[in-house]
């Protein structure tokens, strides 16, 4: 029974106790009157106590019609005949302000929604976009002619999107919106979607926590639609929430279509060229060129190029040999802010060396190419032996970045007729799959290692170069040539690799023909320790 209908019963009661004794009715009429007054209200009373109360699951905003879904459960909905959503109202005349007033009554107990679309000339109707809309239910049983509620649920709400915020300067969408406080602690966070239409497939943008209720939208494009909404979900529980959808129109000069770094490279000693296509149509102040000396580093400007520029072009002096280098261009808008940035462009860095582990190779290395948008197609190497030009000789995929250069044929025989220094010098040009292409810088490696060492010799041949034994040998420091005999006495010993052992001994005499034991051993360049032994046959 409702508060009004127990009212009615009670001033019913009142009227009868009161009654003089002129009535007509005597007193013990009066008072058999009383006691089923009192007996109704006792009834109507236990009802509504016992009567069960609904428990709102969750509210949400229905995405297509933009009305509110309310949503309950019941343990025992045979026991009741059906529900009453009542909504909280605002300013409407003739209604107290932020009371809960019936919206539907509801003939089935097994309904369990509701979905507030209807308009009434008194309550008005909900409006989620204005914000938020708060809401109880109550179920009600029929008994003869008696209606009884039950108590009325705890409230449960809408969460609200604000209008959405946004910034020309910034190219941002900013959105707001209050808790959702349905779930209780069951509360697990926040996902924010957006379309380019109202009713188009949503995208999803990213997943908050429970406690942050803003996202920015960043890099929006110019002159589009966005409409967002936010869904409140529980990990624990089934059900999800919909925020009101929200929509804006991104009004904005033209910005960049193309921001791309096409390459750096290295055709000059210490000098990088760098190349970035930029939209010359662009509304923007200028383009800046920046520069890092790491990947995710610190970028500072070195160059500005006004609006209205379709190519930039710039040579940046460096340490080729050593420095890696990282530049991206900026668009800086008009209200003197980054806009746009492009890839990055960067040097590529090769180091050449002779190969400690392998006799007569060296080793190659460098950095990737990392600037075009997917991965450099592929690496092609160019060798230089004595500064004779440059020709190709590998190509490697896009992922190696190390190469073995086998030179051993180089080091006996004449190259191009003259004999070889040993000096081989090395680039690498990396390819990209529009075409463009970035160079390294030039890198050396000198071998200093025997070129050859004899196993025989005749004192007494009629070849000059066979009549002495010595280690063809090539840049080399604190060079020495010790010759055993079979029970390891010296017999001969040398600091200069031009000359060789012309098998005699320290007394000049000539030794008898067999096997002999040499042991060398000299420093490279970089003060790399060699030591060979071996055998050399004394012949006639």
């Amino acid at each position: 029974m409702s508060k009004n209908k127990i009212k009615q019963v009670l001033n019913i009661f009142r009227f009868y106790q009161l009654m003089s004794p002129l009535n007509l009715l005597n007193i013990r009429m009066k008072k058999l009157i009383s006691t089923l007054v009192l007996v109704l209200i006792i009834n109507a009373l236990v009802l509504s106590q016992t009567t069960e109360v609904p428990k709102i699951t969750y509210v949400s905003v229905d995405k297509t019609t933009q009305k509110v879904s309310i949503n309950w459960s019941m343990n025992n909905p045979a026991l009741v005949d059906g529900y009453i959503v009542l909504r909280q109202i605002f300013n409407r005349s003739g209604v107290v302000n932020g009371t809960f007033n019936t919206v539907a009554t509801i003939y089935d107990p097994n309904q369990f929604s509701y979905l507030d679309a209807g308009f009434d000339i008194i309550l008005g109707q909900a409006d989620p976009g204005a914000g938020i809309e708060n809401y109880r239910v109550a179920s009600f049983t029929i008994v003869g002619a008696t209606t009884v509620y039950s108590n009325m649920s705890e409230p449960a709400s809408t969460f609200y999107l604000y209008p959405v915020d946004f910034s020309l300067c910034l190219e941002q969408n900013a959105l707001t919106w209050t808790s959702y406080h349905g779930f209780g602690s069951n509360l697990s966070g926040y996902r924010i979607y957006y379309s380019n239409t109202q009713l188009g497939t949503p995208s999803l943008l990213t997943e908050q926590a429970a406690n942050d209720t803003t996202y920015i939208h960043q890099q929006v494009a110019a002159n589009t639609s966005y409409f967002y909404y936010v869904t409140a979900f529980s990990n624990a529980l089934p059900d999800s929430s919909i925020s009101d959808i929200q929509g804006i129109t991104t009004t904005m000069p033209a910005l960049p279509l193309v921001m791309q770094a096409n390459y750096g490279t290295v055709e000059t000693y210490n000098q990088v060229d760098l190349s970035f296509t930029v939209d010359a149509n662009a509304v923007v102040n200028s383009y800046q060129l920046q520069k890092s000396a790491t990947k995710n580093g610190v970028y500072k400007t070195i160059a500005s190029f006004p609006s209205g520029t379709a190519t930039i072009n710039y040579s940046d002096f460096i340490n080729t040999n050593q420095e890696i280098e990282y530049y991206k261009v900026i668009a800086i808008n008009t209200c003197n802010l980054n806009s746009r940035e492009s890839n990055i462009a960067h040097n590529i860095v090769l180091e050449a060396q002779p190969n400690p582990e392998i006799e007569h190779s060296n080793n190659l290395s460098w950095n990737l190419y990392e600037g075009w948008p997917t991965n450099a197609l592929d690496y092609t190497i160019y060798r230089s032996i004595d500064n004779n030009p440059f020709e190709e000789i590998a190509t490697l995929g896009p992922l190696v970045n190390t190469y073995v250069d086998d030179i051993s044929q180089w080091v006996v025989p004449e190259t191009n007729g003259e004999p070889t220094n040993g000096h081989f010098c090395y680039y690498v040009i990396a390819h990209g799959a529009s075409g463009n292409q970035s160079k390294s810088n030039i890198s050396c490696a000198h071998q200093e290692t025997v070129s050859f060492i004899p196993n025989a010799f005749n004192p007494n041949s009629q070849t000059e170069e066979n009549r002495t034994f010595k280690p063809v040998i090539s840049f080399v420091n604190n060079y020495s040539l010790i010759i055993y005999n079979r029970w390891g006495e010296i017999i001969y010993q040398s600091n200069n690799p031009l000359v060789g052992w012309d098998g005699r001994n320290r007394s000049g005499e000539l030794l008898k023909k067999g096997t002999y034991v040499y042991y060398l051993k000299y420093r490279t360049k970089d003060n790399r320790l060699v030591e060979k032994s071996g055998q050399i046959n004394l012949v006639y």
